[in-house]
């Protein structure tokens, strides 16, 4: 039994809430990371929201110079302000990220789900991204999901971890193309990703047969 299994979960909750937020210089990374502005100045208080300044602040987006007001504009002039975003959606990320906003768009995920359905607030990490888990917040009740977790190659994955079998985002998502529907559209492209494991003979058949769960 671990030392924070005893813990009781609203004790340990507060105290990582309440841990004081480390100085940019020891962000992840070794990169010096600017938080001269107000937003973090306020936000890094253990009375405002400092988990949330401690995310960002190991973000990608802290490292490149992201910053708040990048995304959610100003509240100087209140909440309901015009110029303030609470809760940014895809067109905040458009300007940085457009190929990747546009493929999402006109897949089945468009206007069903945001960025941040997959790629957390604050801290945008691309290991959650990637792990099949996040999908399931949204597929649980899949019948194909339940499989996937069921299968050899969740089995693998829960066991082994990232890298050493196939994810959802593997499958679904060749390349980081964000249009998740394309590999359900094109067999050809989802003929190209089951060759990366698998013999083309053996893809041809399972995927022509309609018994690629058989095999799982």
């Amino acid at each position: 039994m671990s030392f924070f299994s005893t813990i009781p979960a609203v004790l340990l909750a507060a105290f990582f809430l309440l841990a004081p937020v480390r100085p940019a210089s020891a962000a992840g990374g070794g990169g010096s990371v600017d938080t001269n502005f107000d937003c973090y100045g306020c936000h890094s208080k253990k009375e405002i929201t400092p988990w949330i300044a401690r995310t960002w602040l190991e973000s990608l987006h802290a490292k490149k110079g992201v910053k708040c007001p990048d995304c959610h504009g100003s509240h100087d002039e209140g909440f309901k302000s015009p110029k303030f975003t609470k809760l940014p959606g895809p067109d905040k990320c458009m300007p940085c990220h457009p190929t990747k906003v546009k493929e999402t768009m006109a897949s089945k995920h468009g206007g069903v789900t945001k960025c941040t359905s997959c790629h957390i607030r604050h801290s945008f990490s691309l290991k959650v991204a990637m792990d099949p888990k996040i999908c399931m917040t949204c597929h649980q009740g899949s019948p194909h999901v339940q499989e996937y977790g069921r299968s050899k190659m969740g089995v693998v994955y829960d066991a082994e971890g990232p890298g050493n079998s196939a994810t959802c985002q593997t499958c679904h998502m060749p390349d980081f193309i964000h249009n998740v529907g394309l590999t359900i559209e094109k067999k050809e492209l989802m003929l190209k990703v089951c060759n990366q494991c698998h013999s083309a003979s053996f893809v041809g058949t399972a995927l022509t047969s309609g018994t690629f769960k058989d095999h799982w």
